[in-house]
């Protein structure tokens, strides 16, 4: 195809555009032709809330694709943690019309596609309820279902309602059982057991997994989901609190080897 490949890195909560660094340099050495962009369009307030993040990582890429020279004719997002999710609020946005059919391939690392629900890290939970009321996250109660009194009006419901996956050619999840700060079915867009226990907010999380699975169904959609397992011992506070596994997924040479060479194809 003419033109050349953009492939969009973008980053979690706290996080900063060289987190996906080590990423990002693997995939510029197989690929030195495409167009790579580390995105730092929300570091300065992850705490925001994710319309609002997903506009501004809308209009960074929109802006430097102008700035371009030579025409994009296939464009991916590779999101860790909370960026897979902004990345679909990206591209529910106005300024990505334009450009919905040249997606190529979605990635995303450790990405809670369905809120933090039906959590097992008691760390985490308290983290997220200081969080919430010291720096009045909007970010946070919106991935906790917590921004809204109806679970359907609730922000993450919403988005689940507005489908994007589908445009892509390829959908790539990846997830580990060892992630405490991604729950590993919600990272995987998957049905967890608890929800048909769950008299407030079980029906909710699977009508979004059918929400975001059936579309993608009926394009015919590539989805790939990876199970990643990490030898954590040792790991010291992060291994304790269940974070090591979800920090591994940026950092671990040996997972970023294997992932760039499984996957080599979905970005060639």
């Amino acid at each position: 195809e003419d033109g050349v490949h953009l492939i969009v890195f973008v980053h979690g909560f706290q996080g900063n555009q060289f987190d996906l660094r080590m990423l990002k340099n693997h995939l510029a050495d197989i690929f030195p032709m495409a167009e790579l962009l580390l995105s730092a369009a929300n570091e300065k307030d992850t705490y925001a809330d994710m319309q609002t993040l997903g506009s501004n990582l809308a209009n960074e890429v929109d802006a430097f694709i102008g700035r371009m020279v030579i025409p994009v004719s296939r464009i991916s997002f590779i999101g860790h943690s909370l960026g897979g999710v902004i990345t679909r609020a990206c591209l529910a946005h106005p300024a990505m019309q334009r450009y919905r059919s040249r997606l190529c391939t979605y990635c995303s690392l450790g990405s809670a596609h369905l809120g933090y629900q039906y959590s097992d890290n008691r760390y985490v939970d308290i983290g997220m309820w200081v969080l919430k009321k010291v720096k009045n996250s909007t970010a946070l109660h919106q991935f906790s279902l917590s921004d809204s009194k109806d679970p359907l009006t609730s922000y993450m419901y919403r988005l689940s309602d507005m489908p994007v996956l589908h445009l892509f050619k390829n959908v790539l999840l990846v997830a580990s059982p060892q992630d405490g700060y991604a729950p590993y079915t919600s990272a995987r867009l998957e049905v967890h057991g608890k929800s048909f226990r769950d008299n407030k907010l079980g029906a909710v999380h699977r009508k979004m997994v059918d929400n975001l699975l059936r579309p993608m169904y009926d394009a015919g959609t590539n989805l790939v989901r990876y199970e990643v397992h990490f030898h954590v011992e040792g790991q010291g506070l992060d291994g304790r609190i269940k974070r090591a596994a979800h920090i591994m997924l940026l950092e671990s040479l040996p997972f970023i080897r294997h992932l760039v060479a499984v996957n080599r194809k979905y970005f060639e």
